[in-house]
């Protein structure tokens, strides 16, 4: 399972995404410029892993909660 969170505002700032994995914890991903970036390049994340690993699944939250809920 693959947990992608964001788009959030970033300490560079700008915009990213994380990705977390019961494997890997959490990765902090690249800063955008522009928020519409950040979350394009999201989307195209959780595309990409549900089309390469049809066992994983990819689950998309928008918020801390709903990270916290999923981790737990």
């Amino acid at each position: 399972m693959q947990i992608v969170s964001g788009t959030r505002c970033s300490a560079e700032r700008g915009y990213a995404f994380d990705c977390w994995t019961p494997a890997e914890g959490l990765s902090p991903g690249y800063t955008y410029g522009r928020i519409e970036d950040a979350r394009y390049a999201r989307n195209i994340e959780i595309r990409s892993r549900n089309n390469k690993r049809s066992l994983d699944q990819t689950i998309a939250c928008s918020t801390v909660d709903e990270f916290v809920r999923l981790t737990i």
